[in-house]
């Protein structure tokens, strides 16, 4: 596990990489803020999804990444220091408790500051607000039946049908992140909820912010990783991602070897 004093071993990377929007296959000089944590994890495959990060914060950073890429669909130095300092905030935040996961969607959907529920029409904000007090409740061990998921999920896609089937509002976003965190309890169908409730919710925060998305974004990922940092006990402050000598390897190595 990555400590406070480890270092980003950019050098280790034998090409030039530039961090891009989207999918990049292996070799062709791109790639996104999540693929150089996982090269510098030492994972046997460049992903994503790196073993040392939890996957809705990889979401997060995924979606950050591809927001702050220019119409190049590069992004530039400034902003690739500042995609991989989001990146290096979520090492060490695999792995943790399913109480830890219910706690942050309920964050993620109701908290005040980065919640979802802020883009939420009046007559969808209830919808939004029982399935997070269902999260709520399976963090706190009281884990709900799943009629009571199941009665959610159908008032939050009705919501979503009385919206339109293919509304891109923020609030629709908001409350598609709210029904697809639904089948969580579904254990088949585990990750691949939590990243689509994920997705969603950054798709919310990204419409509602429009043009203004790429500089009031990462703010917000900020925000998320920090209270999934918080609520699995990992806020020491020996054990932060991002400390000073960190953030100056970041931004030398990134200069150097991001911005070709």
């Amino acid at each position: 596990m990555y400590t406070a004093e480890t270092r980003m071993d950019l050098d280790r990377i034998t090409r030039p990489l530039r961090l891009a929007r989207g999918s990049h296959q292996p070799g062709s000089g791109k790639g996104c803020a999540m693929n150089v944590i996982s090269y510098t994890n030492g994972d046997e495959f460049i992903t994503d999804f790196p073993t040392c990060s939890a996957r809705p914060l990889a979401v997060v950073v995924q979606a950050c990444n591809d927001l702050l890429a220019g119409s190049s669909g590069y992004l530039s130095p400034e902003r690739s220091v500042l995609a991989i300092e989001l990146a290096w905030q979520t090492v060490g935040t695999a792995g943790v408790a399913d109480a830890v996961v219910h706690a942050w969607l309920a964050e993620l959907l109701t908290n005040p500051v980065w919640g979802v529920v802020q883009y939420a029409r009046i007559t969808e904000v209830k919808a939004i607000l029982d399935i997070a007090e269902l999260h709520r409740r399976a963090a706190r061990g009281d884990m709900p039946a799943i009629a009571a998921w199941d009665a959610a999920d159908r008032a939050a896609r009705a919501a979503a049908d009385a919206m339109g089937a293919t509304s891109k509002a923020a609030g629709a976003f908001a409350v598609r992140a709210a029904y697809e965190s639904t089948a969580l309890v579904n254990v088949r169908h585990y990750q691949s909820t939590l990243d689509a409730a994920t997705a969603f919710a950054m798709r919310a925060h990204a419409r509602a912010a429009a043009d203004a998305a790429a500089s009031r974004t990462p703010e917000l990922a900020r925000q998320a990783i920090s209270s999934w940092r918080h609520l699995a006990g990992l806020d020491d402050s020996a054990n932060v991602a991002t400390s000073v000598n960190n953030r100056r390897e970041v931004t030398s190595q990134a200069e150097f070897v991001l911005a070709r």
